[in-house]
């Protein structure tokens, strides 16, 4: 992905917003399209890669790729002159064109690239996987979206120079990889125009710190870090779903308010010491409670003040871990929750995650009432357990097809 976006972002029209269909199991889901990544070696070239050269090697490509988008930059020393690139959305047949690209993106969108693995993945190939993050700029995109991609790459390097001279790109949100216009896919088009064109907006609030481990088409996966939170009890105690309900009312008569309680205890009113907190966002919604996040200054409930008697409000930490996560836009009813909710329970089921026992979903409302539906983000949280962060995963049949 790293050299993929810019000529696309900057030449842009306005347009609308395409939704993503649902789609068939991941193992087979990959129809690629890829450039050559090896050839015949001669009598005095290892047949493979391995041992301590395996290692000094992976160890200096990893080291590499964090400059990837820092002012020191990736070493062209370390690819051939005639590198191949190629992306959904990108193709090139030198190093030079491939850096041009790259500082391209620095320059103009920000980048953050993450790398959380990589290994050997064949005799001459070492491949990675890593999530990258980019802000475009105000102007023109004065709703200010943000771009992630996940994905993997796969370098196939040439034996007598210990250069990579293939470099071919995945990303986990489409299903035929490769350069667009070879492989006549629209699919890398329409992922980065969705992207673009969501104006659900998150306001300039603390938020719970994640990474996004995988973005496929219609949700992601994210590992948040450990957060505390505000709680108190809502009107959906007892039940099994993730809901909206219980903004405003006990639902059983009486004039109990959670998020009332709950914005009392933030702003003073209802804790010991009178203390005000910073405002944060989102507000969780889950069977039988509702929590404020609070600011992360705060690492133990320890350090907040107890609230004040008869004020049922309980200071709590959340440990992280990893989410399923689905976004919609417009107001979080509970019937719109649902059917979020339903469509991240099959995804999950489908692309074969294990949601972790005993742990409700969750709804996240990011913005105030007076947010326009259409630019309202809400999340439906699913915790998983067993999921692998630093797997590759590399889509079926890329390796052989990347060599052929």
């Amino acid at each position: 992905m790293h050299a993929a976006t810019s000529s696309l972002l900057l030449a842009c029209p306005t347009g609308s917003r395409v939704a993503s269909s649902r789609r068939a199991p991941r193992h087979a889901r990959v129809r690629a399209a890829a450039s050559s990544a090896a050839s015949s070696t001669s009598s005095s070239t290892p047949a493979r890669l391995e041992g301590e050269a395996l290692e000094s090697y992976t160890k200096k490509m990893a080291e590499d790729l964090t400059h990837l988008f820092d002012e020191t930059g990736i070493d062209r020393e370390l690819y051939e002159s005639d590198v191949s690139f190629e992306d959904p959305l990108t193709k090139y047949d030198n190093i030079d064109g491939y850096l041009f690209n790259i500082n391209m993106l620095k320059n103009v969108f920000t980048p953050v690239y993450t790398m959380h693995t990589i290994e050997q993945t064949g005799d001459w190939e070492l491949s990675t996987r890593w999530t990258m993050e980019m802000n475009l700029p105000p102007v023109p995109f004065v709703w200010r979206p943000k771009l992630t991609f996940t994905g993997t790459s796969v370098m196939g390097i040439n034996p007598a120079t210990m250069k990579v001279r293939t470099h071919f790109d995945t990303w986990d949100a489409i299903d035929t990889q490769g350069f667009f216009l070879k492989s006549r896919s629209p699919e890398g088009v329409r992922e980065v125009f969705t992207q673009i064109f969501d104006f659900t907006k998150q306001p300039d609030l603390e938020t719970p710190t994640y990474q996004v481990l995988r973005r496929y088409a219609d949700y992601e996966i994210r590992e948040y870090h450990p957060f505390l939170v505000a709680e108190t009890r809502t009107a959906a105690e007892g039940a099994s779903r993730a809901a909206a309900g219980g903004m405003t009312g006990g639902g059983d008569g009486s004039n109990f308010n959670p998020f009332g309680t709950l914005a009392g205890y933030i702003f003073g009113q209802g804790n010991a010491t009178g203390e005000k907190f910073a405002m944060t966002t989102p507000v969780f919604t889950s069977p039988g409670k509702m929590q404020f996040v609070l600011p992360s200054k705060y690492t133990d409930p320890s350090q907040l003040p107890p609230p004040k008697d008869g004020v049922p409000v309980n200071v709590t930490k959340v440990d992280g871990g990893v989410y399923a996560a689905l976004r919609f836009s417009g107001i979080a009813t509970d019937a719109a929750s649902t059917d979020a909710e339903n469509a991240l329970l099959d995804a999950i089921k489908r692309d074969g995650l294990t949601r972790a026992g005993g742990v409700a979903s969750s709804l996240a409302q990011y913005n105030d009432p007076a947010t326009p539906p259409p630019q309202r983000r809400n999340d439906v949280l699913v915790r998983l357990e067993g999921f692998d962060r630093s797997k590759l995963d590399l889509p079926e049949g890329i390796r052989s097809l990347a060599r052929s």
